[in-house]
């Protein structure tokens, strides 16, 4: 079974530009506590990536900047794009987070700009393999999604599918122990893109089959981890000279399903 790897995205980045950020740029340190202060509470914000210190300092890019001046969020990003390249991704990290706080505190706390900056922070979690962070990451992602697209909108189905390519491959190589419930929200989230592609796309579109055959694999697989189906096999164990049914697998690449059997 070939399963397409996870790997942190190559950002390339100019050294000349870096030079220049860094001889001009200044950020203030903050922790998380005051990344708290002056933000509505919601039953979301435990989704929303915390922003701890900045492990250095960095000079200024313009001394008029303010903490939360939102001019800092594209040098940020640059700066977490140039760490990423390097290796360097808890400190990607801390650049990335900053930006999202900086994002949140100026453009409200759901807009189409955090999209790239917590795929930013999604990259580099994978890179340090924190399963359980990117988990969180795509949860709130899901959110984020949900929050800015009606369900006739085309890119909301665009959106979903980074999240439900992430449960395929968690479910398909068990990263984190948890399949049944990468499955669970997988198979949710075909049955929500369905209901999007059924008001955006045109009959006939090879993207229903995917969806339909993906749908239909999951919920088998679930029955198959279901108690129901245990008792089933308790009660009318197979032959012994039966094989043991064979499970595919799936996962999804430029809008086709590739099944493959265990």
């Amino acid at each position: 079974m070939k399963i397409e790897q996870l790997n942190p995205t190559d950002y390339s980045f100019i050294p000349q530009l870096l030079a220049t950020l860094i001889a001009s740029l200044s950020i203030a340190l903050f922790s998380s506590n005051t990344f708290a202060q002056g933000l509505s509470v919601n039953m979301t914000d435990d989704l929303v990536p915390s922003v701890g210190p900045i492990s250095r300092v960095i000079t200024v890019l313009d001394t008029d900047f303010g903490a939360y001046d939102q001019r800092q969020i594209e040098p940020l990003q640059d700066l977490g794009r140039q760490s990423q390249s390097a290796g360097e991704y808890q400190q990607a990290l801390s650049f990335f987070k900053q930006a999202l706080h900086v994002a949140r505190v100026n453009r409200g706390l759901y807009h189409d700009s955090q999209i790239s900056i917590i795929e930013s922070i999604i990259s580099s979690e994978v890179a340090l393999k924190n399963w359980e962070k990117v988990n969180k990451h795509y949860a709130y992602q899901e959110h984020l999604y949900l929050r800015l697209y009606d369900i006739d909108d085309l890119r909301l189905e665009q959106g979903l599918k980074k999240i439900s390519n992430w449960h395929i491959t968690a479910f398909n190589v068990n990263l984190d122990g948890n399949q049944i419930q990468h499955l669970r929200k997988a198979n949710r989230l075909f049955k929500l893109r369905m209901r999007v592609s059924q008001n955006t796309l045109s009959l006939g579109d090879p993207r229903f089959m995917m969806l339909a055959e993906n749908i239909k694999i999951c919920e088998r697989e679930l029955f198959l981890a279901s108690d129901l189906n245990l008792e089933m096999r308790r009660r009318h164990p197979r032959q012994s000279g039966d094989s043991k049914p064979r499970r595919p697998s799936y996962s999804e690449s430029k809008g086709r399903v590739f099944v493959s059997v265990d």
